[in-house]
């Protein structure tokens, strides 16, 4: 109070004027003691992390006291400023729980925090877990997360696809190839706003393997638009977002960030059912960050345990687009190849995830 009604210049005339970018500037000045006016007075001595978080929970509480307190109308201040976080950690009986509380109204720099390492190596566990969480509460992405785990996509690639660039071959009603082709960028949205990009021009392969796997959650992904009504879109986007336009990159990566509480939850409930690979893998949630481009690295691991690097630099979109191009020719000689390898991620599709193949 001190701060904003003497301190701070200029001075706030009145608590209803109170803003959250006002918050910001208070915690960041307090991580390093400088309060005062006179720059030649202040102490620069830094607060641990610690006393940090404890004044930036304060403060948020103090905002939503204010806000809720009929006393006072706030001018600046929403309702859906107020957020709400869950938390999972072990108790004292090694079962993990949920815990739900505000999360922190203000942007502060810790001084000491490092930031989360991003995840690198998720296992098919934590992948196709992450599917079946997005088809239960984010289905719109579902399809997306699919492209980039299991034909390596980037995130901005993802937002540039339509109907147009998907290729499947499928004689006798059998998927031997999944292709989308990313030679060159589209405009997908009438208000000239770009959706994505693409980082290098190419026709992007889906690894074999996976064929079954993602030519259902296309299909099914198709019949979602048809359902919602977003199967009329002039550009012939997948991936639609507000006002019916597009998704954007932006707009993809926060869905997705929304989608990691439900997962670590996910993983949470498995791990206090005996399943010890879950169990490993909401620790490593827990204390890592998960992001779309994690998902890249699972594509490029999975395609390096199972064939030579020159495969996978060709799968990685790394090698000449004719090269791919004789590569998908000869796709109709490599049947039986490409059936057993769908087999065995099958078999271990179902030991991992303990429940048939495919269950709409």
């Amino acid at each position: 109070m001190n701060y904003i009604f003497f301190n701070r210049a200029p001075k706030l005339k009145n608590i209803e004027e109170l803003t959250i970018d006002i918050g910001n500037e208070f915690l960041n000045k307090y991580v390093y003691g400088d309060l005062q006016q006179q720059s030649n007075n202040r102490k620069m001595t830094v607060k641990s992390d610690e006393v940090i978080q404890k004044a930036e929970i304060a403060l948020s509480r103090f905002y939503k006291w204010l806000f809720y307190n009929e006393k006072y109308q706030m001018k600046f201040i929403k309702k859906n400023d107020f957020v709400y976080k869950d938390s999972f950690r072990f108790n004292i009986n090694h079962k993990i729980f949920r815990d739900t509380g505000l999360k922190s109204l203000f942007t502060v720099e810790y001084p000491h925090k490092p930031s989360l390492q991003k995840i690198e190596s998720p296992d098919e566990l934590m992948v196709y877990t992450l599917l079946e969480v997005s088809k239960q509460f984010d289905p719109m992405l579902t399809l997306a997360i699919a492209l980039q785990s299991f034909g390596g996509l980037r995130r901005g690639e993802v937002c540039q696809i339509c109907r147009e660039r998907i290729s499947i071959i499928n004689p006798s009603r059998q998927v031997i190839s999944f292709s989308v082709d990313l030679r060159q960028e589209y405009m997908l949205r009438s208000d000239g706003i770009r959706t994505g990009n693409i980082k290098i021009p190419r026709m992007q392969i889906i690894y074999e393997a996976f064929l079954p796997y993602i030519a259902k959650i296309y299909q099914q992904h198709l019949k979602f638009l048809q359902i919602n009504g977003f199967d009329k879109d002039p550009y012939g986007a997948l991936f639609i977002g507000k006002n019916n336009k597009a998704l954007t990159t932006n707009s993809y990566g926060s869905r997705f960030n929304r989608l990691i509480p439900k997962l670590i939850e996910r993983l949470g409930v498995m791990a206090n059912s005996g399943n010890v690979n879950a169990a490993i893998n909401f620790e490593m949630l827990t204390k890592n960050k998960m992001t779309t481009h994690s998902l890249r690295y699972f594509f490029t691991e999975y395609v390096a345990q199972r064939e030579p690097s020159h495969i996978v630099a060709m799968y990685r979109g790394d090698k000449s687009i004719d090269s791919v191009l004789i590569y998908l020719a000869k796709a109709r000689f490599r049947v039986k190849y490409i059936q057993n390898i769908q087999n065995s991620f099958k078999d271990d599709y179902e030991k991992i995830m303990g429940k048939p193949f495919w269950r709409d």
